[in-house]
């Protein structure tokens, strides 16, 4: 019963396993699609921007619009145009602070946001959003050290502060927002490292947005992120492929996904793959003009560009090799081809010079049938002529001499027609039924049945005339015949017709 059930459950985690492993296959083929219609998107994303730049008068209201909508897009005319409402009426004033920390901690410029919030004239923040980004930004500048100047320890110390802080607004804010409440809920869950429990929130989270929006990329990021800590690799990487396939579709240049996708290929072989989305991914990072995507994509596409070229070197020199090959065996082809066209035209003149042969040796044939019917004709017709004369003389027994004469006849007869067609009994007995076959008298070559169908071989088929030439009487032949014909092996009709089928087999 174990056995029973850990089979099946080893099969239940194939089947899920493959399962997973076809999604994430599915998801990178529309992943690439999408990445080949990049610039289609980002072209929409830069009409909506125009257009919004279009808009007359362009108010302040506007003008944060335009900066949100440039702020992971263009980083630089993002802060130009935060930086232009610093002395907009609240609530603009704190909503433009609060986007240009943002930015500026995804583009990787922590000492300019440092400075921005040391800055005594900068707005008070106390609202969820604005503890958010900047609990954020001492958190990011905590993993990283593009700004060694600052300690690390006191990033994170401060980010603790500002966690507190953005968990009492988050806490005050949980009544009138599900958003704030359950943004709450995923932080404690990650706190205690309940990763379980913090994806189950993210979700709900996701559910309340959709995928053509930036905000689904920037949650499906974070639910990857958490299905990493859950030690969960199959949904980190289902997740973050589909993040990044919202990025292309909402136009957004500032990916922090597509790398990780590329590393991914890569460390699975996928090279060509991999360099194409480093490739996208490090021409989007200097549009967007962000040393933290530099830092994270150019290394790993570095890397990747030198396993591509090794590749596509080392397929190159297959290329040459299977080019080579296959120029050698189509010069052995072309060989083949004219040896087998000389060789057929020998066989055409060999065929030509044994078919005049053949014809040569079917007249020889005919001509040495038409003689021996000749002989024998002139042979019988010298006995009656001998035995007519023996009569006259007053020969008493004349039917004794003719017998006499006769088995001379035969003898030569049966001697002259085997040395031309030497299997002629064998053959002929061949195609009678076992027990009717024909033996020879002591002392003679063949039977007289042979010597009829002999005779039919050689193209007579008149039995009178068989009968003049073998000194019987026609219905004497005509019985024989039917005899010999009743007794065939097979088809009694057919019976003349293999006889004479016989000469070619037995022609010398």
């Amino acid at each position: 019963m174990k056995r029973l059930l850990l089979f099946v459950l080893s099969a239940v985690s194939c089947i899920a396993l493959y399962a997973r492993l076809s999604t994430n296959d599915s998801l990178l083929s529309v992943y690439d699609k999408e990445i080949a219609r990049a610039k289609v998107y980002t072209a929409q994303r830069q009409a909506r921007i125009d257009s919004l730049k279009a808009l007359q008068p362009l108010t302040d209201i506007l003008r944060l619009r335009i900066a949100r909508e440039y702020q992971h897009f263009q980083s630089d005319s993002s802060r130009a145009y935060y930086l232009t409402l610093s002395e907009a009426e609240e609530p603009v004033r704190s909503q433009a602070f609060i986007g240009l920390l943002q930015l500026l901690t995804y583009s990787g410029h922590y000492a300019i946001a440092f400075e921005l919030l040391d800055n005594p004239e900068r707005p008070s923040i106390s609202s969820v959003d604005g503890y958010k980004a900047i609990w954020l930004l001492y958190q990011e500048a905590a993993n990283t050290t593009l700004t060694p100047q600052f300690g690390q320890k006191k990033w994170e110390h401060t980010a603790i502060q500002y966690y507190d802080s953005l968990e009492m607004a988050l806490e005050k804010d949980a009544s009138h927002s599900v958003e704030s409440r359950l943004w709450l809920e995923q932080y404690r869950a990650q706190d205690r490292a309940d990763w379980e429990t913090a994806i189950q929130y993210n979700h709900l989270l996701l559910n309340r947005t959709t995928p053509d929006e930036n905000l689904w990329a920037i949650l499906a990021y974070g639910q990857a992120m958490l299905y990493e800590k859950a030690g969960n690799q199959e949904k980190r990487t289902e997740w973050l492929i589909r993040s990044a396939i919202t990025d292309v579709r909402c136009g957004i240049t500032d990916n922090g996904s597509s790398w990780l996708i590329a590393k991914y290929c890569y460390e699975n072989e996928d090279i060509k793959r991999a360099y194409r989305i480093s490739n996208y991914t490090l021409t989007n990072a200097s549009f967007f003009n962000a040393p933290t995507r530099y830092v994270q994509t150019y290394a790993l596409g570095h890397t990747i560009g030198e396993k591509y070229e090794h590749n596509l070197l080392q397929s190159n020199s297959n290329l040459v090799i299977a080019l080579t090959a296959l120029a050698i065996m189509l010069f052995v082809l072309i060989l083949l081809v004219v040896y087998s066209l000389h060789q057929n035209r020998r066989l055409s003149v060999l065929n030509s010079q044994l078919s005049a042969i053949n014809a040569q040796l079917t007249v020889a044939n005919q001509v040495k049938e038409q003689y021996l019917c000749r002989y024998l004709e002139v042979y019988s017709d010298y006995i009656r002529r001998l035995t007519t004369m023996a009569r006259k003389a007053g020969e008493k027994d004349t039917t004794a001499f003719m017998n006499r004469e006769m088995e001379n006849f035969y003898r030569a007869f049966d001697d002259t027609f085997l040395s031309l067609y030497g299997t002629f009994v064998e053959d002929f007995n061949a195609l009678l039924k076992p027990e009717a076959r024909l033996t020879p008298k002591p002392g003679e070559r063949m039977t007289v049945e042979m010597r009829i169908f002999a005779l039919i071989l050689l193209g007579i088929d008149s039995s009178a005339k068989i009968a003049e030439l073998l000194c019987y009487s026609p219905n004497t032949i005509s019985n024989y015949r039917v005899k010999i014909k009743n007794n065939a092996l097979g088809n009694r009709n057919e019976f003349e017709g293999q006889i004479h089928a016989l000469a070619a087999r037995n022609s010398p």
